[in-house]
């Protein structure tokens, strides 16, 4: 029953039919005619080029997409610091608690002593982003230590400073990270 549904008016299957246009084809080079299996390995190279120029695409949007990231990461440490270095220059009292305190060139109430601490607390903890995102590999590896590193080292080797990390470095800050600052 199957036989007679293939057949065409001519008498010949469907199938046949189909061999005999895909036979007249040329192959590739322009040679013989192209049989059914050569078509199929046609097909086949064709799909895998197209699954390899998907992958590339792929790819590159992945870079692109990482590249924006770390750019977020970068505006997002700089916001932290700007807030500190603001909250000094826009404050002629936090800049002299911030000079004179940390040098110890004058005593401190108890007050002036918190507000000391929680203010050594943000350059410090700012810092601690970048040397994560730089162990990570968000930032360029030295990042930390030629930016906060650097910076938060002579902060904290001033007399208060000293004693405040002293203390601070125990409660909330990875050994890691109290290590290599």
């Amino acid at each position: 029953a199957s036989g007679r549904l293939d057949r065409g008016p001519v008498g010949k299957t469907a199938r046949q039919k189909l061999r005999g246009l895909v036979g007249s084809l040329p192959d590739a080079l322009g040679n013989t005619p192209m049989s059914l299996e050569d078509l199929s390995y046609l097909a086949q190279i064709i799909g895998s080029v197209g699954v390899i120029l998907s992958l590339v695409f792929v790819g590159l949007q992945i870079s692109h997409n990482t590249a924006a990231l770390q750019r977020d990461e970068h505006n997002s440490t700089m916001a932290q610091w700007t807030v500190i270095r603001m909250a000094v220059a826009q404050s002629r009292e936090m800049a002299e608690l911030m000079t004179a305190g940390l040098h110890g060139e004058r005593t401190l109430d108890a007050a002036e002593r918190l507000r000391l601490e929680q203010f050594l607390a943000e350059p410090v903890w700012a810092g601690f982003h970048i040397w994560d995102r730089t162990q990570r590999g968000v930032f360029p590896k030295g990042t930390f230590e030629q930016t906060a590193g650097a910076l938060l080292n002579v902060v904290l080797s001033t007399p208060r400073g000293r004693d405040w990390w002293r203390g601070a470095k125990t409660v909330g800050f990875l050994p890691a990270f109290v290590a290599d600052l």
